[in-house]
């Protein structure tokens, strides 16, 4: 289990809220990682969910929640991929420019807790990528199915099951609707209108 380091997060917070650009958004919202002069943002969101999408193949990298910081890399080094964000509920947060976030982070000192920030962003990709780079349809099935059974009970009532997965491991929906045939039928999941209830404990192999 990675830990979200908040006190390095807070303290970048508190010097970059002074000049960011604050926004309350409903859910559904599609943001993007640039500004209209096509420079580099980075975004806080203290409040709400957000998926993060790539863009080149529309594969859905993450859902990630509040607090949070998505972009903080881009003080280091530009990205040539581009990721769009859909917020999953209502959030609020703020933006600041990249450029803007470097000269704030230098100027108090905050490149140890930016490093941080951006290690802890790091471990969640490898995670990510060692449960589903290499690994069997099944493998990658249920561990998203862990996952979000990991989330709040109102978050689970917004997402369907099946498109999640589909979009998170680009298994085809038949397959998917196939193995999660099995698993209601084994008593191992609960789902509602096609919304996951709860989880019991999952075979290891299918």
């Amino acid at each position: 289990m990675i830990t979200k380091p908040l006190t390095p997060l807070e303290a970048i917070r508190s010097r970059l809220v002074e000049v960011g650009n604050k926004f309350t958004l409903p859910a559904d919202s599609e943001l993007s990682m640039f500004n209209e002069h096509n420079e580099p943002l980075i975004w806080f969101f203290s409040e709400g969910s957000i998926i993060l999408h790539r863009e080149t193949d529309e594969l859905l990298m993450e859902l990630v929640s509040a607090p949070t910081l998505l972009g903080l890399a881009n003080i280091f080094q530009t990205t040539p991929i581009k990721y769009r964000l859909v917020t999953q509920t209502d959030c609020q947060g703020f933006t600041v420019p990249a450029h803007l976030a470097s000269e704030i982070i230098e100027k108090n000192r905050l490149w140890q807790q930016a490093c941080h920030w951006t290690s802890y962003v790091v471990r969640g990709l490898e995670r990510r990528d060692s449960r589903f780079i290499g690994t069997t349809t099944y493998s990658q099935i249920r561990v998203t199915l862990l996952i979000m059974d990991s989330w709040s009970f109102d978050l689970r009532a917004r997402i369907g099951v099946i498109s999640f997965i589909q979009k998170r491991t680009k298994i085809s929906r038949s397959v998917i609707a196939e193995i999660l045939s099995a698993l209601r039928k084994g008593n191992y999941i609960e789902m509602d209108k096609g919304k996951l209830v709860s989880v019991g404990r999952l075979p290891t192999s299918y």
